[in-house]
């Protein structure tokens, strides 16, 4: 019997006042009680980005592909900011300040993604009203530290932006939305866990745990480098706008052929039934899947931080910088 079944069965049934109130003291209000702090639970562990190590080890990659210019005017804006840690730790800057930064910058918080919807299409408008989302900022903030005139203040604001929003685009649920808040709303249980979990969270931390493996972040930024270093002159071409929206429709397609289809009984048009209580399971074969699309996310995303910064602040800077 649910909850509100019990209640109709109260109410129905033949109490007296004082009856009914006790029934309801007893047995409803734990229920309410209970349902509240489910509710609460699930809502506190929503997922926005690319998990700690996601982020760093992104950030650790992008550090080992700065021009030396790009370096000098990087500390010039933020000091320490071109330093392997120093470009880590501004990469959680939005996740960190999330809160505060939607109060002073409006609409921030939808600026960690694309809401393009992988069971449907819809315009980029539709899916990106005011332009309120990823693909559009990230051009605009590329264009305020790339312009010497604007503040510095603003050119640091525009810097710790950048290189969180490049890395969140990487992260394919940040580029697709099935009416889950891009996955937010699917409840998941993985092979190493017996509690349940937002899909969006298990692709933000656990996955990229399971690529880790307990690696060094910077010692594995570095194998990347060297294990994608035929692709990274290719990552790094082409036009700021038109490449920002290809990056996204990359992470899209990802989610929705790699993410969404290989999910349990999905299937668009459908309700996708799953609680924080009763979690769907993945199976390990869509664990091992989904682990093998995430280094090269990574790389890639560490890759475009870099030509991006060194597009900015280095005119001559050439694509594909490479350390030595």
């Amino acid at each position: 019997m649910d909850m509100k079944q019990t209640i109709n069965h109260a109410y129905n049934a033949s109490f007296g006042y004082g009856e009914y109130i006790m029934f309801v003291e007893i047995y409803v209000r734990p229920l309410v009680l209970i349902a509240i702090l489910l509710s609460l639970c699930a809502t506190s562990r929503v997922a926005h980005a690319w998990g700690t190590e996601g982020h760093r080890v992104s950030a650790l990659v992008a550090s080992e592909l700065l021009t030396p210019k790009t370096r000098l005017r990087l500390n010039q804006i933020i000091d320490n900011s071109a330093s392997p840690e120093g470009l880590a730790d501004m990469s959680l800057y939005m996740d960190i300040n999330r809160k505060e930064l939607s109060e002073k910058v409006p609409g921030s918080e939808k600026w960690h993604y694309d809401n393009q919807p992988v069971c449907k299409t819809l315009t980029f408008d539709q899916y990106c009203p005011k332009g309120d989302c990823a693909s559009a900022k990230i051009p605009e903030l590329f264009r305020k530290l790339k312009d010497s005139a604007t503040s510095k203040d603003d050119r640091a604001q525009a810097l710790r932006f950048l290189v969180h929003m490049i890395g969140d685009i990487h992260q394919p649920l940040h580029a697709a939305d099935d009416g889950d808040l891009g996955g937010n709303l699917k409840f998941v249980l993985i092979p190493e866990s017996s509690e349940g979990r937002r899909l969006h969270g298990v692709w933000d931390t656990d996955i990229v745990k399971r690529v880790l493996r307990g690696s060094n972040e910077t010692e594995y930024a570095k194998e990347l480098i060297k294990k994608y270093r035929e692709q990274i002159s290719k990552w790094q071409s082409g036009d700021v706008n038109n490449n920002v929206r290809d990056w996204m429709n990359e992470s899209h397609s990802l989610s929705k052929f790699i993410i969404y289809s290989n999910l349990p009984k999905f299937e668009c048009g459908k309700e996708w039934e799953s609680t924080i209580v009763t979690p769907v399971p993945l199976s390990e074969s869509y664990m091992t899947a989904a682990a093998a699309t995430v280094p090269a996310q990574l790389a890639k995303a560490g890759a475009r931080i870099a030509w991006m910064l060194n597009l900015a602040l280095d005119e001559k800077s050439p694509a594909g910088m490479l350390p030595k």
